[in-house]
Protein backbone atom coordinates (compact mmCIF):
# COMPACT_ATOMS: atom_id res chain seq x y z
CA UNK A 1 0.00 0.00 0.00
CA UNK A 2 1.26 3.26 -1.17
CA UNK A 3 0.08 6.56 -0.10
CA UNK A 4 -0.97 9.13 -2.92
CA UNK A 5 -0.52 12.58 -3.23
CA UNK A 6 -3.77 14.35 -4.07
CA UNK A 7 -5.16 18.28 -4.23
CA UNK A 8 -7.69 18.96 -1.68
CA UNK A 9 -10.18 22.46 -1.54
CA UNK A 10 -8.51 25.28 0.81
CA UNK A 11 -10.58 26.24 3.17
CA UNK A 12 -9.57 30.20 3.08
CA UNK A 13 -11.95 30.95 0.36
CA UNK A 14 -15.20 29.86 1.75
CA UNK A 15 -13.86 31.71 5.04
CA UNK A 16 -13.34 35.33 3.45
CA UNK A 17 -16.38 36.79 3.00
CA UNK A 18 -18.13 35.90 6.85
CA UNK A 19 -14.91 37.04 8.38
CA UNK A 20 -14.99 40.13 5.93
CA UNK A 21 -18.85 40.60 6.66
CA UNK A 22 -18.16 40.57 10.43
CA UNK A 23 -16.17 43.70 10.36
CA UNK A 24 -19.02 45.38 9.41
CA UNK A 25 -21.42 44.72 12.71
CA UNK A 26 -18.55 44.86 14.72
CA UNK A 27 -17.48 48.49 13.38
CA UNK A 28 -21.13 49.55 13.62
CA UNK A 29 -21.34 48.82 17.33
CA UNK A 30 -18.52 50.12 18.46
CA UNK A 31 -19.49 53.61 17.13
CA UNK A 32 -23.02 53.13 18.42
CA UNK A 33 -21.63 52.10 21.74
CA UNK A 34 -20.29 55.85 22.69
CA UNK A 35 -23.49 57.70 21.11
CA UNK A 36 -26.38 55.93 22.45
CA UNK A 37 -26.97 53.42 25.26
CA UNK A 38 -29.45 50.18 25.28
CA UNK A 39 -29.06 46.94 23.35
CA UNK A 40 -28.64 47.28 19.97
CA UNK A 41 -24.74 48.43 19.89
CA UNK A 42 -24.46 45.15 22.25
CA UNK A 43 -26.30 43.32 19.48
CA UNK A 44 -24.19 44.61 16.85
CA UNK A 45 -20.77 43.34 18.84
CA UNK A 46 -22.20 40.29 19.55
CA UNK A 47 -23.34 39.40 15.84
CA UNK A 48 -20.11 40.33 14.96
CA UNK A 49 -18.58 37.67 17.17
CA UNK A 50 -20.34 34.99 16.06
CA UNK A 51 -19.64 35.68 12.16
CA UNK A 52 -16.71 35.62 12.51
CA UNK A 53 -17.14 32.17 14.33
CA UNK A 54 -19.21 31.22 11.64
CA UNK A 55 -15.93 31.74 9.00
CA UNK A 56 -14.25 29.93 10.79
CA UNK A 57 -16.76 27.22 11.69
CA UNK A 58 -16.94 26.99 7.69
CA UNK A 59 -12.92 26.26 7.66
CA UNK A 60 -12.96 23.57 10.48
CA UNK A 61 -16.16 21.38 8.32
CA UNK A 62 -13.71 22.16 5.18
CA UNK A 63 -10.34 20.74 7.43
CA UNK A 64 -11.65 18.94 10.30
CA UNK A 65 -9.59 17.87 13.26
CA UNK A 66 -7.13 21.09 13.26
CA UNK A 67 -9.09 23.38 15.64
CA UNK A 68 -9.94 22.14 19.22
CA UNK A 69 -13.60 22.56 20.38
CA UNK A 70 -12.27 24.81 23.20
CA UNK A 71 -10.90 27.24 20.87
CA UNK A 72 -15.11 27.63 19.15
CA UNK A 73 -16.74 27.52 22.55
CA UNK A 74 -14.65 31.08 23.60
CA UNK A 75 -17.23 33.05 20.71
CA UNK A 76 -20.19 32.21 21.86
CA UNK A 77 -19.35 32.60 25.40
CA UNK A 78 -18.34 36.10 25.02
CA UNK A 79 -21.44 37.25 23.04
CA UNK A 80 -23.45 36.03 25.74
CA UNK A 81 -21.53 37.79 28.25
CA UNK A 82 -21.93 40.88 26.50
CA UNK A 83 -25.69 41.18 27.23
CA UNK A 84 -24.44 41.53 31.30
CA UNK A 85 -23.40 44.87 29.74
CA UNK A 86 -20.09 45.47 31.19
CA UNK A 87 -18.65 48.87 30.69
CA UNK A 88 -18.40 49.82 27.23
CA UNK A 89 -14.75 49.71 26.63
CA UNK A 90 -15.02 46.12 28.69
CA UNK A 91 -17.28 45.12 25.73
CA UNK A 92 -15.05 46.48 22.83
CA UNK A 93 -11.46 44.66 24.21
CA UNK A 94 -13.55 41.59 24.68
CA UNK A 95 -15.18 41.86 21.18
CA UNK A 96 -11.50 42.89 19.77
CA UNK A 97 -9.73 40.00 20.91
CA UNK A 98 -12.56 36.92 20.51
CA UNK A 99 -12.51 38.24 17.12
CA UNK A 100 -8.88 38.24 16.73
CA UNK A 101 -8.52 34.82 18.11
CA UNK A 102 -11.34 34.03 15.44
CA UNK A 103 -9.06 35.77 13.00
CA UNK A 104 -6.08 33.83 13.21
CA UNK A 105 -7.94 30.66 13.75
CA UNK A 106 -9.29 31.11 10.01
CA UNK A 107 -5.45 32.44 9.17
CA UNK A 108 -4.30 29.31 10.54
CA UNK A 109 -7.22 27.00 8.73
CA UNK A 110 -6.28 28.84 5.35
CA UNK A 111 -2.30 28.16 5.68
CA UNK A 112 -2.86 24.37 5.87
CA UNK A 113 -1.37 22.64 2.89
CA UNK A 114 -3.78 22.16 -0.19
CA UNK A 115 -1.97 18.64 -0.70
CA UNK A 116 -3.12 15.55 1.20
CA UNK A 117 -1.82 12.06 1.03
CA UNK A 118 -4.30 9.17 0.61
CA UNK A 119 -4.06 5.49 1.20
CA UNK A 120 -6.79 2.90 0.58
CA UNK A 121 -8.15 1.46 3.63
CA UNK A 122 -10.58 -1.37 4.37
CA UNK A 123 -12.80 -0.45 6.86
CA UNK A 124 -13.28 -3.31 8.81
CA UNK A 125 -8.91 -3.45 9.41
CA UNK A 126 -8.23 -1.66 12.77
CA UNK A 127 -5.90 1.16 12.97
CA UNK A 128 -2.59 -0.42 13.90
CA UNK A 129 0.05 1.27 16.09
CA UNK A 130 2.10 4.29 15.41
CA UNK A 131 5.42 5.33 17.33
CA UNK A 132 4.54 8.48 19.13
CA UNK A 133 0.76 8.57 17.59
CA UNK A 134 -1.73 10.06 19.66
CA UNK A 135 -4.67 7.44 18.84
CA UNK A 136 -8.19 9.20 18.72
CA UNK A 137 -10.13 5.95 17.60
CA UNK A 138 -8.67 2.64 16.48
CA UNK A 139 -11.89 1.52 13.89
CA UNK A 140 -12.19 3.52 10.43
CA UNK A 141 -14.47 6.34 10.69
CA UNK A 142 -15.32 9.56 8.75
CA UNK A 143 -13.23 11.18 11.51
CA UNK A 144 -9.66 12.46 12.90
CA UNK A 145 -8.67 9.19 13.79
CA UNK A 146 -4.77 9.87 14.89
CA UNK A 147 -2.11 12.76 15.68
CA UNK A 148 1.63 12.52 15.10
CA UNK A 149 3.03 16.05 16.21
CA UNK A 150 0.53 18.36 13.78
CA UNK A 151 -0.01 15.42 11.11
CA UNK A 152 -3.53 14.26 11.83
CA UNK A 153 -4.96 11.43 9.96
CA UNK A 154 -8.51 10.98 8.97
CA UNK A 155 -10.97 8.52 7.73
CA UNK A 156 -12.39 9.64 4.17
CA UNK A 157 -14.98 8.60 1.48
CA UNK A 158 -13.76 9.77 -2.11
CA UNK A 159 -14.85 8.42 -5.64
CA UNK A 160 -16.39 5.39 -4.53
CA UNK A 161 -13.45 4.87 -1.77
CA UNK A 162 -12.43 4.82 1.62
CA UNK A 163 -9.28 6.19 2.69
CA UNK A 164 -6.77 7.19 4.53
CA UNK A 165 -6.22 10.91 4.84
CA UNK A 166 -2.86 12.46 6.19
CA UNK A 167 -0.93 15.81 5.61
CA UNK A 168 2.10 13.72 5.07
CA UNK A 169 2.59 9.55 4.76
CA UNK A 170 2.76 7.77 7.87
CA UNK A 171 4.54 4.48 8.44
CA UNK A 172 2.05 2.00 10.07
CA UNK A 173 3.46 -0.74 12.29
CA UNK A 174 1.60 -4.36 11.48
CA UNK A 175 1.39 -6.59 14.47
CA UNK A 176 1.52 -10.32 13.70
CA UNK A 177 -1.86 -10.55 15.56
CA UNK A 178 -3.16 -7.69 13.77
Amino acid sequence: MEWEEVDIPGAGPKMLYPMAWSLLPIAFGIILMFKMDGLWPTSLLAIGIMLSLFAVWVGTTIVPGRVDMLKLLVSPFAAFSLFFQPPEIVQVILTILVWTLNYRTAAFLSAISLRAYRIDWDEEQKIPDVEGAVIFRRNWSEKPLLRIGKNIVRGVRARGRTMLEADSPVTFIFNEGS
